[in-house]
């Protein structure tokens, strides 16, 4: 049994883990305000955050539709949803990489080969830097931080390195060799290895100019849904530095290749916004919290939910729906 199989059949495990590291954090910054904190909270507000986050994640499912008609797989735009909902499952891995787990159903259920659909993954992943250092570009014009300037000029430089390894054979190879060294990520090896001409059709001008114009509006409705967070806490902050401060942690944790970034996304978020809001450390910890239970946990949850649902009705995927 694979870990994707074993992590979608038990999730449990995953959300265990995730309770004891924000339980932790939660002592850490005096549960007893976090407690009083959660008492407050605007939950009029909550439409506003979970909306534009889940139009985000329907969006995304749209250019994964987008990606496999490129490659000439014509399914209904109901699978490819179905399928991208449960590949989030995976979300709180190293760089998002468990994703794969779409290849893997898409081999098991629909007969493509894994080699053919496991670069869209990597591809949404570059779309997603891309669009996210275009979003703090265009902030740092208006009122810019000192870290938002320092994480623009170490995205763009990996985002150009990740480019060239859609175009050079020997960056691939050297791509190849990193990722490989994750034992979980070996069962992929021989589909890695066939999926360059993928990649370059991925990479055309014209598929990257729409994958980055569809990722853009994602990327700003999740940043509308964080400034409604740190609001329905009572949090005053401007549009322009929560999200600053929200992708510069996000990224910082991606760059870290820690599973979802945990700990890395959390304590630059926190350090971020007492730096630059400088409030109480409980309500400032429980907004992070708050923001990643929304950007993170929420869409892993919606994924294990569909996950469990194609597991159950296994055949689901192979009947016409539309």
């Amino acid at each position: 049994m694979t870990f994707v199989t074993r992590f979608t059949k038990n999730p449990f495990t995953l959300i265990l883990a995730i309770m004891i590291i924000y339980v932790a954090f939660a002592f850490y910054v005096d549960i007893g305000k976090l407690s009083k904190m959660v008492l407050k909270i605007d939950y009029l507000a909550i439409p506003l955050i979970v909306a534009p986050m889940t139009t985000a994640i329907l969006v995304l499912a749209f250019r994964f539709h987008l990606f496999l008609r490129v490659l000439n797989i014509k399914i209904s735009i109901t699978k490819s949803i179905l399928i991208y909902l449960s590949g989030l499952s995976l979300t709180a891995t190293p760089g998002s990489s468990g994703q794969a787990i779409k290849s893997q159903i898409m081999k098991n259920q629909l007969g493509h080969a894994v080699s053919k659909t496991l670069p869209i993954v990597f591809i949404e992943k570059w779309n997603e830097l891309i669009a996210s250092l275009l979003v703090l570009i265009i902030l740092a014009l208006i009122g810019s931080i000192i870290e938002s300037i320092l994480i623009i000029i170490i995205g763009i430089a990996i985002a150009l390195f990740f480019f060239g390894i859609t175009r050079k054979h020997t960056s691939f190879m050297l791509f190849k060799k990193t990722i490989l060294r994750f034992r979980r990520l070996k069962i992929f090896e021989e589909s890695v290895e066939n999926s360059q001409d993928t990649l370059k059709a991925l990479s055309s001008k014209k598929v990257v100019i729409e994958g980055v114009l569809i990722t853009l509006p994602a990327e700003i409705l999740q940043a509308i849904s964080i400034y409604f967070v740190f609001h329905a806490l009572g949090i005053k902050i401007t549009f322009v530095l929560s999200t600053q401060i929200f992708y510069v942690a996000l990224i910082s944790g991606i760059l870290s290749f820690l599973p979802g970034g945990l700990g890395v996304t959390e304590g630059s978020m926190t350090a971020l916004l007492l730096k630059y809001y400088d409030h109480d450390l409980a309500l400032l910890a429980g907004a992070v919290i708050f923001v990643r239970l929304v950007t993170l946990w929420y869409p892993t949850l919606l994924g294990i939910t569909i996950g469990q649902f194609i597991l159950k009705y296994k055949n689901i995927l192979k009947r016409d729906i539309s």
